[in-house]
């Protein structure tokens, strides 16, 4: 007979592995039955899928009646089967005997333990931790189910005392769809048999089997099939034994007939949380693209009124360009050595003399500008005399001969740029605003250009950033109501936290809003940074004294372990002298060691044996057996007393470890917010949306939220689902 694939789900603490735990024993598996975890408090013991592999016995159970009134007794002979609901007062007139018949014949099964899918009367919870683990449950419960790709029926427990409220209707409900939406058409060919737990004799001499039944099926799936198991019969009480029993062998007997269901292509059904976080995701990177979109727009129309700025400015250039070049011909014409003649620098005339003697002609100038060359020249008879040359000056005598006449003539030159010097400086004056204004043209044009070239970047940046955001957008929608397993059993982990930045982590969207959509300005970001800093130096600090707390503890833990393997060596018989000496001399060695460590209890315990030593070994003479057995009895409490400090310690070390691994963390997620923090990236859209909702909720650090769900992203990073 092919193996039948069993997936036992149900509330927490609804009897689910007690169940399990009651086939197992029915099968004779007493060693896996007692490994199967039964929790005791509203905290499900169950945190994985546990997989049982059992081959069942197939058996009939049947009441052999002893005493009592005949109409009680059936046609087959003395053997009765009592109804669903019968009078108690008249069962107790019986007396009856357990009867079992073996087929010969095994039912193979695979028992699937799931977690539970709620916590305790807190299903409406959505910011429980509780029900974040049911998500992570849930997971579970489907990558099992992957994992085993067929499955033949699945059974629903359910305690007695389970109000069958709104909460419980819905979580039935959610239990069905997250197998029939997983496997889409199938699933209905799917057989589910509901087990009612805790159902007691009394129970059954009720009416309350058969209302729970009807009420159940109100809601539940069509077609279940329904059982009332007792999960503690009284052994001593056949009767409680043969409805156990019995239960039991007829939810065997339709597991026997059942056909499979393939599962090998799942899908994780979306929670509320999720396509909340959907719409929230898809609405940030619309109104992102909106946002960039409109920039875009700004930033093109800017360009256009910067090309004409360009335009405008080169233009102006040009003009003033083509007069500072005008000016600077007429300068260049004026401004240069040549010479020229200086006005009023020109004198001539004739002169002579006579008996009375005289005649001499003097010639002199004074002149605005330096004087650069004289030239002079005379005719008839007569010299030149007295030359005197300054900057500004000249003067010359023209001295006739004695009864001649002298002509004379004296021209003065000045270089040009010392000639227009106030004409070049005029030029000048005009010149420089021009010049200035040309200059302030080109520049003004380049800088218009530069901006040109920054809001090109700027929008083939922010075009690249909608094409992402559009990218983001489809993976958000294209997903629909569920994720396939297939593709996203990595990833899928991140879909069972109520957390926008873990949804966008799972959908692996690489998209960023622009920081100047958010609430926060840059005095509020540069606090957050050194808010974060603080968290990762605090981090850092509990890190490394976490580590060296491990170590220590590690260290104790091999002292205690050691300790322990010496008390194990002594409780093997056969106990001399030899060997306690030989293990007293080991313990002291441990508890010289202890007391360097600093191990609390042991070096103390160690003490309590020193008076085990070979003073003492004719205690273990066989004419000394009730010494020796108080010995045994005192080696038996120290060994107790040694394993109760190596357990402290191990919950010591978990502890630690479990502090080290939360620093770990914060610590990352401390790193990973206040790189967010940087002005020229923008923010996650998952950060995005989980800033937005803790500002509308008018928290007085929002930003904390997304260092708080990075945190929970960081420490799904770290799970693996099957572990």
């Amino acid at each position: 007979m092919m193996r039948k694939n069993v997936i036992v789900i149900g509330m927490t603490q609804n009897g689910k592995s007690s169940f399990v735990q009651q086939i197992l024993a029915y099968a004779n598996e007493s060693e896996m039955a007692r490994k199967v975890a039964i929790g005791q408090g509203n905290i499900a013991e169950t945190q994985t899928c546990s997989q049982y592999i059992v081959d069942v016995p197939l058996k009939t159970h049947k009441l052999r009646q002893i005493e009592g009134p005949e109409d009680m007794s059936e046609t087959n002979g003395t053997h009765v089967t009592p109804l669903l609901d019968f009078d108690l007062d008249d069962v107790d007139e019986f007396k009856f005997a357990h009867d079992i018949e073996d087929s010969g014949e095994v039912l193979p099964l695979r028992l699937i333990d799931t977690p539970g899918l709620s916590d305790s009367g807190n299903t409406k919870a959505s910011n429980s931790g509780l029900r974040v683990i049911d998500e992570r449950h849930k997971l579970r419960i489907l990558l099992t189910l992957q994992e085993v790709q067929q499955v033949h029926s699945i059974c629903i427990v359910v305690r007695r005392d389970t109000n069958y409220g709104g909460d419980f209707q819905d979580l039935v409900k959610r239990m069905v769809s997250l197998l029939s939406f997983s496997v889409r058409s199938t699933a209905w060919n799917l057989q589910y048999h509901i087990i009612h737990t805790n159902i007691d004799i009394e129970d059954r001499a009720s009416d309350i089997c058969r209302e729970r039944q009807h009420e159940f099926d109100k809601f539940g799936p069509a077609g279940a099939i329904h059982h009332f198991v007792d999960n503690t019969p009284d052994a001593d009480f056949p009767l409680d034994v043969y409805f156990a029993n019995h239960s039991l062998s007829l939810l065997f007997k339709a597991l026997a007939t059942t056909t499979p269901v393939n599962f090998s292509a799942l899908h994780y059904a979306k929670s509320s949380e999720h396509v909340c976080n959907d719409r929230a995701l898809a609405n940030a990177v619309q109104r992102a693209k909106d946002h960039l979109t409109k920039e875009i727009q700004d930033s093109r129309e800017r360009i256009a009124a910067l090309k004409r700025d360009v335009t405008r400015c080169k233009s102006s250039a040009a003009l003033n360009s083509k007069r500072v070049d005008e000016y600077k011909v007429k300068i260049k014409e004026l401004d240069c050595d040549t010479h020229s003649e200086i006005d009023g620098g020109r004198e001539e005339g004739w002169t002579e003399t006579n008996m009375a003697g005289g005649g001499a002609r003097l010639f002199s100038f004074t002149t605005t500008v330096p004087i650069g060359l004289v030239q002079k020249s005379h005719d008839g008879d007569g010299d030149w005399e007295g030359e005197i040359k300054t900057a500004n000056t000249y003067q010359i005598t023209l001295q006739p001969h004695w009864f001649h006449r002298a002509y004379g003539k004296v021209v003065l030159f000045a270089k040009k740029k010392d000639k227009h010097k106030a004409r070049i400086e005029s030029l000048n004056s005009q010149m420089t605003p021009l010049e200035k204004r040309w200059q302030q043209n080109l520049q003004e044009a380049t800088e218009a250009a530069s901006k040109i070239s920054r809001l090109e970047t700027q929008i083939s940046d922010k075009e690249r950033a909608i094409e992402a955001l559009c990218h983001d957008s489809l993976l958000i929608t294209k997903s629909g109501r569920s994720i396939p397993l297939s593709s996203h059993q990595k990833l899928v982990k991140y879909f069972t936290v109520d957390s926008p930045i873990a949804v966008a982590t799972g959908y692996q969207l690489n998209a960023k809003v622009p920081w100047n959509m958010s609430s926060l300005n840059k005095l509020q970001k540069d606090n957050l940074k050194a808010i974060m800093d603080t968290e990762i130096m605090t981090a850092n600090s509990e890190i490394s004294n976490r580590k060296s707390s491990l170590i220590v503890l590690s260290i104790k833990l091999s002292i205690a372990r050691g300790v322990k393997d010496v008390m194990a060596q002594l409780k093997d018989p056969p106990l001399g002298a030899a060997k306690l000496q030989s293990a007293m001399i080991l313990l002291n060695m441990w508890k010289t060691m202890s007391e360097n460590a600093g191990v609390a209890g042991l070096s103390e315990l160690v003490s309590k044996m020193d008076g085990l030593n070979t003073d003492r070994g004719s205690w273990l003479l066989p004419t000394n057996l009730p010494e020796n057995e108080e010995l045994m009895q005192q080696i038996q409490e120290f060994s107790e007393n040694v394993e109760a400090l190596e357990q402290d310690l191990l919950k010591m070390n978990n502890s630690t470890f479990k502090a080290l691994q939360q620093a770990i963390w914060v610590h990352e997620a401390a790193k990973v917010a206040r790189n967010y923090l940087n002005p020229d990236d923008g923010l996650p859209v998952g950060a995005f949306v989980t800033l937005s909702r803790a500002a509308a909720k008018g928290l007085d650090e929002p930003y904390l939220t997304v260092f708080s769900e990075l945190q929970d992203v960081i420490e799904l990073e770290g799970i693996a689902l099957d572990d």
